[in-house]
């Protein structure tokens, strides 16, 4: 089984980070009576006033998500594309996750030759986008305040200056960022402070939606609402929403745009769904976020060999991907009315032969290898030190590409091995693992090998933790 559990992106730390160095900014001293301004005075009349938010969805619309980790979280969890999908189950809706962590309305750090952001849109031809902006730039404070709403209308007039559908500009939704919720642990700050900025970064969204007819999903004030009525929390640290969180999101988003509109499905039918939308998401997630972009696209995609390039090779293992991605569209699309459907394969690009560069010694042009033991005759050993094969290949067949091995407290051999370097194809099963090797008898030789958790992908490291491990698979850290 693979590691099953909510995916938790490197940004969580930095967020959290950046969090904590903001709150050095803040002083105490009228925070009390800011707070009764925002939340007494400003807020409320201004919901009262505004008009509920609408969407038109149209049969085949491909909608596309951007922002910052909220938006990428959104796809691991899987829960608004499943009732967005469940409210239209005829539409054959098409959607894709481009939201990135630390993303920001100007600010949006990518390697080089990712593609621009209106690349990406046009790309899936977004007939529809979803921007989740806010969070980042409220850490700024007041002071930031303005810029933001500049930035805010600079991207708005220019994305609807767009045609990334090839015929007319894109049907916008903007998503405040959510509230902080107080988590009342004492390693975490409860919020107060950071969402005097959210909600005067939300008010000013609100404002810039409006004067651009723009509909806009307030999130902060309906996360406020989630936090008080649940009897669980529902972000994983007062700022990144759990799955129970997500769908409380998603319920809030189909309610809020598509007020007429309600699901048929029944809770097995919609888990049903949410399954293959999240199958879906898998495939697209590899290709948007290819681990080793430097190999694939970057400084080492350009080099090339009898006339094929890294990017040659790597870049049709993406095209790849697309197709994979959209045939599972086609099985979203039946869950989503209720029935379901077997994906098949059959229409890949196909993969491109790879020769290799340096022939090895054998005759099909592979590697003769010495043995652990004829290695360890080669060795110069310090006095009074000897050293023993404990584990090798030749003896565990899955002990390849090893990338970080570890001693746990108990004396056992942990080791992460990459056979998919530099990233998973698609038409391969994931064998990227974490190994324990142990030794029963205590000789020194390992006597079995145990696979601690499989199907990862690009497994870089890990560290003991909290009884159990943190493993860094590159965009994603896991428990």
């Amino acid at each position: 089984m693979g590691l099953s559990l909510p995916s938790l992106t490197l940004n969580v730390l930095i967020d959290t980070m950046r969090l904590f160095r903001s709150l050095t900014l803040w002083l105490p001293l009228g925070l009390a009576s800011l707070m009764g301004f925002v939340t007494d005075t400003w807020l409320p009349s201004q919901a009262v006033s505004a008009a509920p938010p609408r969407l038109e969805l149209r049969p085949g619309d491909s909608i596309a998500i951007i922002g910052n980790t909220l938006a990428d979280r959104l796809q691991h969890d899987g829960w608004l594309e499943t009732y967005l999908y469940a409210r239209h189950p005829e539409y054959d809706l098409v959607v894709r996750n481009l939201g990135y962590p630390g993303d920001e309305v100007k600010l949006r750090v990518r390697e080089d030759n990712f593609g621009s952001p209106d690349q990406w849109l046009s790309k899936v031809k977004a007939d529809v986008v979803f921007c989740f902006f806010g969070y980042n730039e409220a850490l700024r404070g007041p002071d930031g305040l303005d810029a933001f709403r500049r930035e805010l209308e600079e991207m708005i007039a220019g994305m609807l200056a767009q045609r990334y559908n090839g015929d007319s500009p894109p049907r916008l939704v903007v998503f405040s960022p959510l509230a902080h919720e107080d988590l009342a642990s004492p390693h975490l700050p409860d919020g107060q402070r950071n969402n005097v900025n959210l909600a005067m970064y939300t008010e000013a969204m609100r404002q810039v939606c409006e004067e651009r007819q723009v509909p806009f999903v307030d999130l902060w004030a309906a996360s406020q609402r989630w936090y008080a009525s649940s009897d669980q929390p529902l972000t994983i640290n007062g700022i990144h929403l759990s799955e129970a969180g997500g769908r409380f999101l998603a319920q809030e988003v189909a309610s809020q745009l598509f007020p007429e509109r309600s699901t048929a499905l029944d809770p097995a039918e919609l888990e049903l769904l949410r399954q293959s939308v999240l199958d879906r998401n898998d495939y697209w997630f590899s290709r948007y976020r290819v681990v080793d972009g430097y190999n694939v696209f970057g400084g080492r995609s350009k080099l090339e060999w009898f006339g094929q390039s890294n990017a040659d090779v790597m870049m049709r293992e993406m095209d790849i991907f697309d197709v994979m991605t959209s045939n599972r569209d086609r099985r979203v699309w039946a869950t989503a009315r209720g029935g379901d459907l077997r994906v098949v394969d059959d229409n890949l690009p196909p993969e491109l032969e790879v020769r290799t560069n340096k022939p090895g010694d054998l005759q099909d042009g592979g590697f003769s290898y010495r043995s652990g033991e004829e290695a360890i005759e080669l060795m110069k050993v310090a006095a009074g030190m000897e050293v023993n094969l404990f584990a090798c290949e030749q003896m565990f067949p899955e002990l390849i590409n090893p990338v970080q091995m570890a001693v746990d407290p108990d004396g056992h051999l942990y080791v992460s091995v990459w056979p998919s370097y530099p990233h998973w194809n698609p038409t391969r099963p994931r064998e990227d693992r974490i190994l324990c090797l142990r030794d029963d008898d205590g000789d020194g030789v390992a006597d079995r090998c145990i696979v601690f958790a499989d199907e990862l992908n690009s497994v870089t490291g890990f560290e003991f933790w909290g009884g159990g491990m943190l493993v860094a698979a590159l965009p994603e850290l896991w428990f």
